[in-house]
This record gives structure tokens, C-alpha cells and sequence, in this order.
């Protein structure tokens, strides 16, 4: 009976599996250096065109910030007050101006509120309903409270606070010396026209107690228009700007100056005020404001332009970056990119629109007239003293020069864009590294497969020889032994 043949060689005795290993491991590495090694040169070059695209854009994040037209709007507001106790701030906008304000304040935004002493803050108030209002016009707002026959004055104001989404009344309870209960109720909302909050009362005669509402008599004097005590009426916060008196229905003026947003704390300071015949009076003390361009602001935001300039510069030098050979073997410290093209275009490109700009006004149309400066390398750097000057006399040259559609950045943004944008050069060249990344991984899949076939058939090849080589050891044996046996009968 045959014996199972397990390996190349076991029944010849021949070592034909260490050939088969080697001419599989032969045509593997041929495969290999066919395939493997161009996929993995072409994922490098994806992940260098990755960080090239990513460079470029968050450079031209910062070009797009500097073009937009009131990017050089930067100001330093100085206010002569109290710093720990403020008596108002000052926050600028993109087109605030240069200035100088005196400015007072004479009154502060309120709210209206009322109250009402309690006897017994335990008793049930009674079945009906309280309506409160505020507002006129379109503005007018309202909402009821249900109150319920075994409501406490504790109840009404949880009711109250609960529903007051419309226009953020509040309600509180004070517990005074004598066992007392003071209930008050705020509108929660500031200014003139929010000073006629009303609360009416319809049901049990105790609510009553909680009608609210105010009025002018006769003489102008404000007074209550129910029966809750007024505690104070809504009014608008008011500021004196040089004379100019301006109103506010909360604590801060937005645009009342243009382009500033005021934010009042408390009422000015006072002061004695002594007119020409010896008189005094006591009137509030304005304090100054001096709203300038902020040199300093501007000098660090072209600073920051100039730092990733020229780290973008290192960037494409570094991703372009030749390998290096010592003794004739590449020592593969080269970039991603290396010896690209791309990198060098791009810097050619950035280098020759700073050098060649111009904004075609005769006073200062060179960024260089400005300040800048550009070594034998390219990189640039910043004369604070000279960027200085030119801020200061010739203030609306540089703006021109930097920002708005005509100006540096733009035109270096614009040119960047070829690059970055969605379908542009790099997007384009990404799809291609990735198709051909695709187009390997295929063929290593085909060569993997037909290294399979290539194994099967030497083993079939090898397996045959192994049986042919065994069968004739065994007929040489077989041969030998009779040759044998016959030489021992003739003697």
C-alpha cells in the first residue's frame, strides 16, 4: 500500500521543500519590490500632500482675517476712573473711531417693584385669579396666576415665579422683626416704557391685598395706583456725553456712541461745583475716555503674519527636503515631499507677490516703505520703530496695504486658493495618490493570489518528481536485490 505523502521530499528522501520555499520566497520579494514599495512611497507623498494642504490653510486663515476691511480697526480705550470701582466700561467695535468723551452718569436702568405687609403669611388666600401686566402697544405682555382656595402666601409665590417666562417678574417674602411678612413683587424688567407693571385681582376679596399699579398726581409726583406700596418704578439709565444727554431702558448704551458699547455700574462720583459768583452746588463728576488706534494691537497682528510666513516657508522647505547619502546609501532623512516641485512654486509664488506689490498710493505703496524687511533667505521680519511711524503718519497707507480687496493678503490668499480650495491643485492630487494607492492594493491582492497558484504548482511539479525519483529508488532496489540473490545461486 502507498504511503500519504506530507511534504515536498519525504518520499524520495530529496529536500524539495527547502526549493519550493526558496523559489515562493523568490517570487514574493519580486512581487514585493514590485508592488509593496511604490504603495508605500505613494502613502508618504499622500501624507505629505495632507500636511502641505493643511499649512497653506491655516495660513490663509490668517491672510482671510488681516483682508477683511476693518481688520486695522484696533483701538485702546483709556478711562480716568476708580479701577476697583468702576463707574462704567467701555468695550469698542470694528467701526468705532478715534475720540474723546466726558461722560457721567446721572441715572441708572430699574425695575418697578411693590410690596405689601402680611399679617399671617400661613392663612389660605382664597379661590380667583391675579393677572400681571407690563408694556404697551406691541410690546405689551401678560400672563394669570390660578390661585386656589387653600393658596398660602408661601403657594402664591412658588405659583408666581413659575410662570413668569413672559416678561421674568419675581416674587419674594420677607420675615420681619415682629412676625410679619413683607411680599414683594418685581417686573424684572428695566426703563421708562416697562414702568406701568399693573397687578389686578379677581376673586376672594383677600387677593385683593396684591392689586399693584402706579400713577402721577397733580403735580407730577408718582404714586400708587393700587394697593401695594410702590417700592421703586422702572426707569432708563441716562449718561451726559459732553453736554448730550442719552438714554438707555438697560445699563449699557450699544452704538449711542457709534461703533462703542458703555456699560454703566453706579452713579457717577459727586462733586462741589462753584460758579463765578461764589455759589456752590453739588453736581456729578464726568469722567474722561480716550479712545485711540492701538498701535500696539496692530504691530503683534503683523507680527503674527509675518512668524507663520515664515514658518510656512520652514514647513515647505522641510516637506521638500532632498535625502542625504553618505557613503553613496541614502540616509532617508528627506521630507514627504521630497524634491517636489510644489513646495518651491508655492514659495516662489509668495515670495514674488510681497516683493512685487503694490498698492499704487504715491505717498507709501511698498510694504517695505512700512517697516518690512526680507533677508537674503526670504523670511521676514518687523521694524517696530519704522511700522511704528508709519502707523502714525500714514495710518490709512498701511490699512491699504494689508487689508481689503486690493491689498497684500488678499492677493496672497487669492493665489493660495488654487491650491487649497475644494477640486483645486492639492484636492486633485490627493484624488490621484489615493487612485493609485487603490491600484497597488489590487495588484498585491492579484500577486498575492497568484503566489498561491505559483506554490500549488510546484508542489504539484515537485510532488510528481518526488514520486517518480521514489518509484525508481524503489525498482533500483528492487534491481539490486535480484541482482544479488542471483550472483549467490550461480556460486
Amino acid at each position: 500500500m502507498a504511503s500519504s505523502v506530507t511534504s515536498a521530499g519525504a518520499a524520495s528522501g530529496i529536500d524539495f521543500e527547502s526549493i519550493i520555499s526558496a523559489s515562493v520566497s523568490a517570487r514574493k520579494a519580486q512581487y514585493s519590490s514590485r508592488y509593496s514599495t511604490k504603495q508605500a512611497n505613494a502613502e508618504l507623498e499622500l501624507t505629505g500632500v495632507g500636511k502641505l494642504k493643511s499649512n497653506l490653510s491655516t495660513f490663509k486663515d490668517t491672510l482671510d482675517k488681516i483682508a477683511k476691511s476693518n481688520s486695522f480697526n484696533k483701538r485702546a480705550i483709556t478711562i480716568k476712573q476708580d479701577s476697583s470701582d468702576p463707574v462704567f466700561s467701555c468695550t469698542s467695535k470694528d467701526d468705532v473711531s478715534n475720540g474723546n468723551y466726558n461722560i457721567t452718569v446721572t441715572q441708572l436702568a430699574q425695575t418697578t417693584s411693590y410690596s405689601t405687609t402680611v399679617e399671617d403669611s400661613t392663612a389660605k388666600l382664597g379661590a380667583g385669579k391675579l393677572t400681571f401686566s407690563i408694556g404697551s402697544g406691541d410690546n405689551a405682555k401678560s400672563f394669570e396666576v390660578e390661585v386656589g382656595e387653600d393658596d398660602t402666601l408661601e403657594t402664591l409665590r412658588k405659583k408666581i415665579n413659575s410662570q413668569a417666562d413672559t416678561f421674568v417678574v419675581s416674587a419674594n417674602i420677607l420675615t420681619l422683626a415682629d412676625g410679619t411678612s413683607k411680599f414683594i413683587v418685581d417686573s424684572g424688567v428695566t426703563g421708562d416704557a416697562n414702568s406701568n407693571f399693573t397687578i389686578t385681582a379677581e376673586g376672594s376679596e383677600k387677593l385683593n391685598a396684591f392689586t399693584a399699579g402706579n400713577t402721577k398726581d397733580e403735580s407730577g409726583k408718582v404714586v400708587k395706583a393700587g394697593n401695594m406700596d410702590i417700592v421703586r418704578v422702572g426707569q432708563d439709565a441716562k449718561i451726559d456725553v459732553d453736554g448730550a444727554v442719552l438714554s438707555s431702558d438697560t445699563n449699557k448704551f450699544d452704538d449711542k456712541i457709534k461703533g462703542l458699547s458703555i456699560t454703566v455700574n453706579r452713579l457717577s462720583d459727586t462733586e462741589t461745583i462753584t460758579d463765578s459768583e461764589g455759589n456752590t452746588t453739588t453736581g456729578f463728576k464726568s469722567n474722561n475716555v480716550s479712545i485711540s488706534t492701538d498701535t500696539d494691537a496692530l504691530k503683534t497682528m503683523v507680527t503674527d503674519f509675518l512668524n507663520m510666513y515664515n514658518e510656512l516657508r520652514t514647513n515647505l522647505d522641510n516637506l521638500s527636503a532632498r535625502n542625504t547619502y553618505t557613503d553613496g546609501k541614502s540616509n532617508d532623512d528627506g521630507g514627504y515631499l521630497a524634491g517636489d516641485s510644489t513646495c518651491s512654486a508655492i514659495k516662489q509664488m509668495m515670495s514674488s507677490t510681497i516683493s512685487n506689490y503694490s498698492s499704487g498710493n504715491s505717498v507709501m505703496s511698498s510694504i517695505f516703505e512700512m517697516g518690512i524687511k526680507m533677508d537674503n533667505k526670504g523670511n521676514l521680519s518687523l521694524d517696530s520703530t519704522k511700522f511704528t511711524d508709519a502707523l502714525n503718519n500714514n495710518y490709512e497707507q498701511v490699512v491699504e496695504a494689508f487689508s481689503g480687496e486690493k491689498g497684500l493678503c488678499k492677493q496672497l490668499s487669492d493665489s493660495l486658493n488654487d491650491y487649497t480650495k475644494s477640486g483645486g491643485i492639492l484636492a486633485q492630487r490627493t484624488d490621484s495618490i489615493n487612485a493609485t494607492i487603490k491600484d497597488y492594493q489590487n495588484k498585491q491582492n492579484t500577486a498575492t493570489t497568484n503566489l498561491a497558484k505559483y506554490e500549488e504548482s510546484l508542489r504539484a511539479k515537485y510532488g510528481s518528481l518526488d514520486t517518480l525519483v521514489a518509484n525508481l529508488n524503489t525498482s533500483l532496489s528492487y534491481l539490486s536485490s535480484a541482482i544479488k540473490t542471483n550472483s549467490s545461486s550461480n556460486s
